[in-house]
């Protein structure tokens, strides 16, 4: 029976359960890390300093979200084996890193955020993690999610080894011990990454005559795209420390903290569904509108649960995150957990989008969804500083309006029903005409 239509469908399944069940637990293994890290920040650094260390997280993450699509949603797209795709990505990988870390530079000193050994160990930072990031999407684009986990958690062991080591010596927590332990945790884990990934992953490739023009066509979409979350987020979190202060958007990051479950959930959902989507357009059996809806409908069922107890446990856990320094906002807590379950909303169809390369559709939905939030957000914190606890409310909502969108898009470009599978593209192709982007 094992060798019949059924054991086949049963080995199927059991593969695609532990694949998805690989990217829910790499995103847990990293956003617990930074978990577990930000905690000790709140901690040690008190409301303002933690309130600073979050703009550094944010401004971090805004920087690797756009790197990130360029080069590693390129490596899940594109055959990144073939010689002028591999090319592009050598060129890609080399720039995005350098202006990652000079951005990071500049934006430490322009918003004051650290002294000069703060902004140097932040630019560092940055060139290390953008790296560290590029080797993770390898194990993504390889479906190798569960060697991917323990890669991140040499990542958190060694960052929380350097914290513990050196207060125990110096007795106090530092922005500069943060961002330090950090830059020794992503050289950990960039070592690991390139003593475990087949020699193949790091072959060179003529840098001239590249497909860099064709990457670029998807590329640059899809990375402002990625960047548009992030990156609104940023701007609240400047708003509520401008219009009220660092400490009240203490107070809002840490209710996120007490979120953060729900939200690495959606994420790691979201990795999973993007390698999926696109292996089935490259391999000729596009997937259909009404499968996002179907994973837009559990991921966001699962997000509420996960929410309602994040909520339920604010009272308890919030003085564990904070050390009694600063108190959660239960209002803004709440309203992590709507963020979360629209993320969940819009994030399979955003996928599903990306694999056929429509990222620039999905840019002017999600930039238009974005910037009213942002707007109705400085409305409200510039007549009431006390509207900071709604950021989240602001920033989320209108997923639902954008996945209601995607949704009529994507019906438009399904395959006609019933109809028969396309041979895979041959080696090289993209699997889909670019100039749907």
């Amino acid at each position: 029976m094992s060798g019949g239509p059924e054991g086949r469908i049963a080995r199927k399944l059991g593969r695609l359960l532990s694949s998805a069940g690989g990217a829910v637990t790499v995103q847990f293994v990293t956003a617990g890390g930074s978990l577990v890290v930000q905690a000790l920040a709140a901690r040690g650094l008190g409301a303002d300093g933690y309130g600073a260390y979050a703009l550094f997280v944010a401004v971090l993450v805004m920087i690797t979200a756009v790197q990130t699509a360029w080069v590693g949603d390129t490596l899940t797209v594109f055959d990144r084996f073939d010689p002028r795709v591999r090319g592009a990505l050598l060129l890609s990988v080399a720039g995005t890193v350098t202006a990652g870390a000079l951005v990071g530079a500049v934006i430490s000193l322009v918003m004051d955020l650290a002294g000069a050994a703060g902004t140097a160990l932040f630019a560092l930072l940055v060139a290390l993690w953008l790296l560290n990031e590029t080797g993770r999407r390898i194990f993504t684009a390889r479906m190798e999610f569960w060697r991917l986990a323990l890669n991140d958690c040499s990542y958190l062991l060694v960052t929380l080894g350097v914290l513990g080591g050196w207060q125990t010596l110096a007795g106090e927590a530092t922005l500069e011990l943060l961002l330090g332990a950090m830059c020794v945790g992503c050289a950990a884990s960039i070592l690991l990454a390139w003593l475990r990934l087949p020699r193949e992953e790091y072959a060179r490739a003529p840098l001239r005559g590249t497909a860099f023009g064709e990457i670029a066509a998807f590329a640059w979409w899809r990375s402002i795209q990625a960047g548009i979350r992030p990156s609104a987020l940023l701007a609240a979190r400047l708003m509520i420390a401008g219009f009220a202060s660092t400490a009240a958007l203490a107070s809002v990051e840490a209710a996120r903290l007490l979120l953060a479950p729900a939200l690495t959930f959606v994420n790691g959902a979201g990795w999973f569904l993007l390698g999926d989507f696109a292996k089935a357009e490259r391999e000729g059996r596009p997937m259909r509108a009404r499968q996002a809806v179907r994973a837009c409908t559990l991921m966001a069922g699962i997000a509420l649960v996960m929410s309602l107890a994040g909520i339920a446990l604010a009272g308890w856990l919030g003085p564990v995150v904070t050390g009694g320094s600063f108190d959660v906002d239960g209002r803004a807590a709440v309203g992590w957990g709507v963020y979360a379950v629209c993320f969940a909303c819009t994030l399979p169809l955003a996928s599903l989008a990306t694999a056929r390369k429509r990222s620039r559709t999905v840019f002017a939905i999600r930039s238009v969804e974005s910037t009213v939030g942002l707007l109705v957000l400085a409305v409200l914190l510039a007549v009431d500083e006390r509207a900071a606890s709604i950021a989240p409310f602001c920033l989320g909502a209108g997923g639902l309006v954008s996945a209601a969108l995607l949704w009529r898009m994507l019906r438009r470009g399904d395959p006609p029903a019933g109809a028969a599978p396309a041979g895979p593209p041959a080696s090289g192709e993209p699997a889909a005409d670019l100039s749907r982007t």
